[in-house]
Parts: structure tokens; sequence; C-alpha cells
């Protein structure tokens, strides 16, 4: 039987750093563990984006704090399938009660990796286009460096010393869940969202 739990950010960044393409996950994340008995199986790590205009961009810069990311969602192969949404909609109510202030959350399905964010789709988020195109970097380990850091946009020069390689990568498609307290707050968070609705995009070849 699977359950959900909040582990620690340590835990929580040991497991992402291990199986997710990435390697890497930003410090300080909010994590929820998906077990199968004793065994940690899927990790889904939320986490205040890099950039606060991204936050801002949901319903004002008045209401960026009341914003954050799905940073990170992994699971292990050998989970059963259709796992995925069960444990977004999980660690999205556990994060609802242990940070209430959070009224929306941002999630990104990275196109330069072929996702489209069908996971997202089976939970019914809000799909609101896309991200610009951005050019990110590979330090000398190939983990991907965003290109600002602790609140510092890197400088070329900076990377250079680095060893971070620039590499280019397509806008993400970007999703959205409301988190309400009820129903009429739900109404106002509709109200209050600048980013607009559209059509889910198509997945492609089989990819996710």
């Amino acid at each position: 039987m699977l359950v959900v739990e909040k582990i620690s950010a340590s835990r929580g960044k040991e497991f992402v750093k291990e199986h997710h393409y990435s390697h890497g996950i930003h410090n300080g994340p909010m994590c929820y563990g998906l077990f199968d008995g004793w065994d940690l199986v899927g990790v889904c790590a939320f986490a205040t984006p890099s950039s606060e205009n991204v936050c801002a961009s949901v319903f004002g810069s008045e209401h960026k704090r009341s914003v954050t990311e799905l940073h990170r969602l992994v699971l292990l192969d050998e989970v059963p399938k259709n796992s995925e949404s069960w444990f977004i909609s999980r660690a999205l109510k556990e994060l609802k009660k242990d940070r209430p202030y959070y009224n929306a959350v941002l999630s990104f399905a990275d196109a330069t990796q072929g996702h489209v964010g069908i996971i997202y789709q089976a939970t019914n988020a809000i799909y609101t286009g896309t991200s610009g195109k951005a050019t990110f970097y590979l330090d000398p380990t190939g983990r991907l460096r965003h290109p600002r850091q602790n609140g510092h946009n890197v400088t070329k020069e900076e990377a250079n010393v680095w060893g971070w390689k620039p590499t280019q990568r397509e806008g993400k498609h970007r999703y959205l869940y409301l988190l309400p307290n009820d129903k009429q707050h739900k109404k106002v968070l509709q109200s209050q969202l600048l980013l607009n609705a559209q059509p889910y995009p198509k997945e492609v070849m089989g990819k996710e």
C-alpha cells in the first residue's frame, strides 16, 4: 500500500539527485515522500522559483509569496502505473495543510526533454502556455544549472571561471494548480489570476 509522508529536505534532495535526469534540486525544498512499506519510491519537492517574477506572474507582485513551484517529481520505475497523479494530488493537499498561505503551485514540463506535461494534464492542472527560451549552463559534472543562482544572475565571465558551459533550452510548458480554502476562495483566486488558461498541448511521438 502506497502512502505519502513529509520527509526531510536532505532526504528528498538525495533521492532527487540520484534519480532525476537533472541530478539537481533547489536548496531548502519542502519534500513529500511516496512510500511502499518502508521503502521510499518517490519524491515530490516544492521550492520557491529562482525568479520572483515567476511567482508574481500568477496573481501579481503583491501576492507573489502565496505562490510556489512543484520543482521536482520523481518516482521509481517499479511504482504502479498512474501513481504519479495520485501522488501529486496527495502532496498538494499535504502542502496546503502545512503551508496554508500558499494559494497556487506552478509546475513546468521541460520541452527540451520532449515533455509536454501529460501527468499534469491527468491531474487537471491549468495550462498557461510556455515560458521563453533561455540559456542555462552545464557544470563540469554534467548537472544543469539555472542562470540565476542565489538571487544573482550568473554572468558569462563567472560561468567561464566555474567551467559552466552555456546550453540553449526550449521554453517550458507551464502548468498551474490553485489551492483554495473553499469554493468562495476559489472564485476569488480565479478572478485574480493573471495567466490565461489555454488548451493542453498534445503528446508528440509517445513522449511525456
